[in-house]
């Protein structure tokens, strides 16, 4: 099933203004519909993206984050949306954990083929490209299609993780989520996020150089936003020093 379902009513919504979690959490308690709307404008575009990578499918990743917020309209009709803490965490951070347990069982239940085809065209994949251009400066169109089929071994690596890997992927690498994030949605302490992404880079340097692939692009693929952090500081310090 498509967005059509939602996107119309998330088109006319009234209430555009951007609201803290705590407020946002107190209208959905409420049973305002418009604080539903606004959370649904919010945070869709995460959530869709973290279910496109978990799963390897747009069609799942589609359907699944329908069921999310559906579970949310859910929650907010029987009043048990009130188990969400805003000092405990963040409204997409409680998104995305009702999401990854879709996912796993979404798994379970129907082990989806992985179309790996239709992730790798889509625009999320396009913005990764293009960022990786600007950074190495280069637009050479044959580069360019050199770097889509590294992609797609990459992608196909990251898909074949053991899962706990993979959400630490997804999370820290393709959506830039500190350790600190990540280790509220998955539930662990921010070391375990730090050891898994170690893992997993290990793994993935390991699976592409037996490929014959060189780890540049798989690197900037899963280079997590305390990787960045780290080497902005550092071309900081450089530039004053």
């Amino acid at each position: 099933m498509r967005w059509s379902w939602i996107s119309k009513t998330a088109e006319g919504s009234k209430d555009s203004r951007a609201s803290s979690d705590a407020e946002l959490a107190g209208r959905l308690k409420q049973k305002d519909e418009h604080a539903f709307m606004s959370l649904y404008d919010l945070h869709r575009s995460s959530v869709f993206r973290f279910l496109m990578h978990m799963t390897g499918s747009i069609v799942a990743a589609e359907e699944l984050t329908q069921e999310v917020f559906v579970v949310i309209l859910d929650a907010m009709c029987t009043g048990t949306i009130g188990q969400f803490d805003p000092r405990k965490g963040t409204l997409e951070g409680y998104l995305l954990g009702i999401a990854r347990n879709l996912a796993r069982a979404e798994k379970r239940r129907m082990h989806r083929l992985i179309s790996l085809d239709n992730v790798i065209e889509s625009p999320e994949w396009e913005r990764l490209l293009n960022t990786m251009f600007q950074e190495s400066r280069n637009s050479d169109l044959a580069a360019l299609m050199a770097s889509r089929s590294e992609l797609r071994v990459v992608y196909r690596a990251i898909q074949d993780l053991p899962e706990h890997y993979r959400e630490a992927v997804v999370l820290c690498g393709l959506q830039q989520k500190s350790y600190k994030d990540a280790a509220l949605i998955l539930q662990c302490s921010e070391g375990t996020i730090a050891s898994r992404m170690n893992r997993a880079k290990a793994i993935l340097a390991s699976r592409l150089r037996r490929s014959g692939l060189n780890s540049v692009t798989g690197s900037a693929i899963v280079r997590g936003k305390e990787d960045m952090d780290a080497r902005a500081a550092i071309r900081a310090k450089r530039n004053t020093g």
